[in-house]
């Protein structure tokens, strides 16, 4: 047989586990919510129960039309609630998949790179380098890292991915001069800190980050696999060295429907420098 392969033949298993869910399945017209809310719980719960498994591919809609006998709109409006909610993932020009249930993350309390961080946590990382390159500083990094207008930055775009998943699109800046020939050393895959680490001996010793809610632009959904509308969490960062120089400086969207961000918070101590604080 020419042409795409049939689903079932692409994804037995999924295949299989949908059908059963169809022939399982109960949408009742009469009932007041309406027939994606039913279609959504249906999958939802097939998801939570495993009979769905993390990173299953899922039917194209007309596939999911046919499994459970609704029209596109309805299918179409319970993945889509489901993707907004991080339980369905839609990768460009791959499909749509079952999300794995939600890690976290220590980045943003810890000295280390999303990158470093999920690395550390067994995940396979890998990276979308949008773009690399060394260019004047504008009036920000030039605040930042205190350089001159006829200094040079280096400037990385990149998507990060956990296990196929995008999770950060990120714009790096560093000071030129600290990093001399960064843009033809640093290769796909591969931690900046780390290299920066390996290669001119830069550690990072803190950080200040900001966060806030935000929405992307058409071409940053794309990148980051979501739906235009869907909010991210936008960081602001600046890391700088044991001297207190800064050494990094970026701008990044933060899926959370992937991994959520965890923040340890501890009780300062009663006293300090003798002074009693309660």
């Amino acid at each position: 047989m020419r042409g795409r392969p049939r689903y079932d033949q692409e994804d037995a298993g999924a295949a299989e586990a949908f059908r059963t869910i169809g022939s399982k399945v109960e949408l009742n017209r009469d009932e007041a919510a309406p027939l994606w809310v039913q279609l959504r719980n249906q999958v939802e719960e097939a998801i939570n129960t495993g009979l769905l498994a993390a990173n299953s591919r899922i039917p194209s809609e007309q596939a999911l039309c046919d499994f459970f006998g609704v029209s596109r709109p309805v299918v179409r409006a319970a993945i889509g609630s489901l993707s907004s909610e991080g339980r369905i993932i839609k990768m460009p020009r791959k499909g749509m998949f079952v999300a794995a249930p939600r890690e976290h993350v220590d980045f943003m309390t810890a000295n280390l790179g999303v990158f470093d961080d999920l690395t550390a946590k067994g995940h396979k990382v890998s990276t979308r380098t949008l773009e690399i390159y060394r260019c004047p500083p504008n009036e920000k990094e030039s605040k930042v890292f205190g350089i001159p207008a006829n200094g040079t930055v280096v400037r990385i775009s990149r998507v990060y991915m956990t296990d196929g998943a995008p999770i950060t699109m990120t714009r790096i800046s560093l000071p030129g001069h600290r990093v001399p020939g960064l843009e033809n050393i640093l290769s796909e895959n591969q931690s900046i800190f780390g290299t920066i680490r390996a290669v001119f001996g830069l550690t990072v010793k803190r950080a200040d980050r900001w966060l806030r809610a935000a929405l992307p632009t058409k071409e940053e959904a794309e990148q980051m696999g979501v739906a235009a509308n869907t909010p991210l969490i936008e960081i602001e960062s600046i890391a700088y060295d044991a001297d207190g120089a800064a050494l990094e400086y970026y701008e990044a969207f933060y899926n959370s429907s992937v991994a959520r961000i965890h923040m340890a918070v501890e009780q300062p101590s009663a006293t300090v420098n003798g002074v009693d604080r309660t």
